[in-house]
């Protein structure tokens, strides 16, 4: 997760999130986790979709590898957080 350093959700954490660019929605998450910290996914495993927001939610585990902040002006540092803290605090 990193915290939001511009307008709208200025200071709020956010995990990597996209739209598709009329891929298929794996491929579109693949596309923007890329984007947004230079990784490329070995795994990702579909959890849920959001049918009140059209959208669908991966997970994977990315606590050993060090992310790249390709937004800086837009996201503070990476933080890891373990999925039990994860959904605590969502």
């Amino acid at each position: 997760m990193f915290t939001r350093l511009k307008s709208p959700m200025l200071e709020s954490l956010q995990v990597v999130f996209g739209k598709s660019d009329g891929e298929e929605s794996q491929m579109a998450a693949r596309r923007e986790v890329r984007e947004e910290t230079g990784l490329k996914l070995p795994q990702m495993q579909y959890l849920v979709t959001d049918n009140d927001y059209n959208y669908d939610i991966y997970i994977c585990d990315i606590e050993r590898f060090k992310l790249r902040r390709t937004e800086p002006d837009k996201a503070g540092p990476w933080k890891h957080y373990s999925w039990e803290r994860f959904n605590k605090m969502a």
